[in-house]
C-alpha cells in the first residue's frame, strides 16, 4: 500500500524532497527559537534578581546612584518586582514574607546549598517563580538572603512569540512551494523530453530531435544520446543492406545446388558428366558453409566479449609455416616467407582464424605471388601478408562489420580479423603497396592479455 503512494514521476519526487527540506528546516528553526527565547528570558530574570539582590544588600551602592537618574529609576523599578526573604539557619524569618510552600522549599535548598550563591526555579500552583539564595553574615551570624520574582508573563510571551514565528515560517514555506514546483518542472522538463525522444528512437524513428541547447550535464547526456542515435541509424541502414546482400549471397549457392540436384535427378548433367556437376554442388556448398561459419564466428566473438581469454604460448613461425603449407595446395602461386616472430601469448584458435582469413583473401586476389614477413622488435611482433593483387579503395573501412567488399559483396572475414586483433590489444592495417596490397599485424609484448570491452 505504501509503495503505491510513492510518487513515480521525478518532478513530484523533487517537489516532495524540497517540501521535506522546508518542513525540516521550519521545525528545527521553531524548536531552536522556542528554546532560545525561554533561555534568554530565564537569563534576564536571573540577571535582574542578582542585580537587585546585590544593590538591596548594599544600600550604600544604591545611594551613590542618584547622580545618574536613569539608572536610579531602573533600579527602583526592578526592586519593586523583586521580593526578599531573610531567614536564619534555624528557619526563623527575620525579614519579608512568602507563601509557606515556597518558604519551606527555599529553606531546604538553603540548608543544602554549598556555594555562596545559587539559582533556583520552581512552580507553585501553576506559576513559575525564580529565586536566588545568597549566604551572608550579620554580626557574626550566618543568614540566608533569598530574592525571588514571580513570572507572570514568561509563558505567555514565549507562546505568543512562538506562534507568531510559526505563522511567519508557515507563510514563507507555502510561498516557497510555488518556486519549488516551478524548479522541479524545469529540472525534469528536459528529462521528460529525452525520455520521449529515446522511446521514439527505440521505435527506429531516427529523425527524432533531442534538446541539445544546454550546457549542463543534461545537455551532455542529450548530446551523447544524439550521437548514439546517429550511430544506430547508420548501423540500422548498414544492417538492412547487409541482410539484403547476405541473403542474396546465401540464396545464390542454394539455388545452384537445388538446380544441379534437380537436373541430376532428371538425368541431366549441366557440366556434361556426373562428376563435374557434383564438383559444382560441392563448391557452392563450401561457399555457403564459409558464409555461415563466418556469421557464427562473429556471434561467438561477441558472446565471449568481456570474458577472460584462454591464454597459451603461440609459436608464430610454426603456425605460419603450417598455414602456408595448407594454402599452397589451393592455387598455383609463388609463396615467400621471411623473418622470425617467435612466440606470443594469446588464443591460438583466434590467431589462426585471423591469419586464415587474410591468407584466404590474398589467395583470392593475388595474381602470381604472396609474400609473408615475420619480425620481432622491442615493441612486439609484426607480421606482414602481402600479395600482388589489384589495389583497394583506402577510403573504405574494410574492417567494418557491414563494409562492402570488392564486386559489391558483403564479407565478415576482415571484421573477424579486426575483432580478434583488438581482443589481443594489437593493431591491424590494410593498404596499397608499390606492387599490390599488404595487411600488417602488430601485437605487443604482454605477459597477460584480457578481453577488451571496447566495440572498436
Amino acid at each position: 500500500m505504501f509503495e503505491q503512494l510513492k510518487p513515480k514521476r521525478l518532478m513530484w519526487k523533487i517537489w516532495v524532497l524540497i517540501l521535506l527540506i522546508i518542513v525540516t528546516l521550519a521545525l528545527m528553526i521553531l524548536l531552536t527559537v522556542r528554546s532560545s527565547i525561554a533561555q534568554f528570558i530565564d537569563e534576564q530574570v536571573y540577571e535582574t534578581l542578582q542585580d537587585v539582590d546585590y544593590y538591596l544588600g548594599n544600600t550604600n551602592q544604591l545611594e551613590n546612584i542618584p547622580q545618574n537618574p536613569i539608572e536610579y529609576d531602573r533600579r527602583q523599578q526592578e526592586s519593586r518586582s523583586v521580593n526578599q526573604l531573610i531567614f536564619l539557619p534555624n528557619g526563623r524569618i527575620i525579614y519579608g514574607s512568602a507563601p509557606l510552600e515556597l518558604t519551606n522549599r527555599m529553606y531546604r535548598e538553603a540548608i543544602e546549598q554549598t556555594s555562596e550563591i545559587a539559582k533556583y526555579q520552581t512552580t507553585i500552583d501553576g506559576e513559575d517563580v525564580y529565586y536566588i539564595i545568597r549566604q551572608n553574615e550579620y554580626d557574626g551570624t550566618l543568614i540566608y538572603q533569598a530574592s525571588y520574582a514571580w513570572d507572570a508573563y514568561r509563558r505567555e510571551l514565549v507562546s505568543t512569540l512562538f506562534w507568531r514565528i510559526s505563522i511567519l515560517i508557515g507563510v514563507i514555506s507555502l510561498l516557497s512551494l510555488i518556486p519549488a514546483l516551478w524548479m522541479s518542472r524545469e529540472l525534469t522538463k528536459p528529462i521528460v523530453e529525452m525520455e520521449r525522444a529515446v522511446e521514439k528512437i527505440s521505435n527506429r524513428q531516427w529523425e527524432t530531435v533531442l534538446p541539445l541547447a544546454r550546457e549542463d550535464e543534461l545537455g551532455q547526456l542529450a548530446r551523447s544520446i544524439d550521437a548514439m542515435r546517429l550511430e544506430l541509424q547508420e548501423q540500422d541502414l548498414a544492417q538492412q543492406a547487409l541482410l539484403q546482400n547476405i541473403s542474396h549471397d546465401l540464396k545464390t549457392p542454394i539455388m545452384v545446388i537445388r538446380g544441379y540436384a534437380q537436373s541430376i535427378g532428371d538425368g541431366i548433367y549441366p557440366t556434361g558428366d556426373l562428376r563435374g556437376s557434383a564438383e559444382v554442388i560441392d563448391e557452392e556448398a563450401s561457399r555457403l558453409e564459409k558464409k555461415v561459419v563466418d556469421l557464427l564466428y562473429v556471434t561467438k566473438l561477441e558472446y565471449f566479449k568481456g570474458q577472460e581469454m584462454r591464454l597459451e604460448p603461440i609459436n608464430l613461425d610454426k603456425l605460419m609455416e603450417l598455414l602456408v603449407a595448407r594454402f599452397k595446395l589451393r592455387g598455383d602461386l609463388e609463396w615467400a616467407v621471411t623473418g622470425h616472430a617467435g612466440e606470443m601469448l594469446g588464443d591460438g584458435e583466434q590467431i589462426r582464424v585471423a591469419f586464415e582469413n587474410v591468407l584466404d583473401n590474398a589467395l583470392r586476389y593475388a595474381q602470381s605471388s604472396i609474400r609473408i614477413h615475420l619480425n620481432r622488435t622491442d615493441a612486439g611482433v609484426e607480421i606482414v601478408i602481402a600479395n600482388d593483387g589489384p589495389p583497394v579503395d583506402e577510403n573504405l573501412d574494410l574492417f567494418h562489420q557491414f563494409s562492402r567488399g570488392k564486386q559489391g559483396k558483403f564479407g565478415l572475414g576482415l571484421f573477424i580479423v579486426q575483432r580478434i586483433v583488438t581482443l589481443h590489444h594489437g593493431e591491424v592495417t590494410l593498404g596499397n603497396t608499390a606492387d599490390g596490397v599488404a595487411v600488417r599485424f602488430r601485437f605487443p609484448h604482454s605477459k597477460t592479455v584480457q578481453i577488451s570491452n571496447s566495440d572498436e
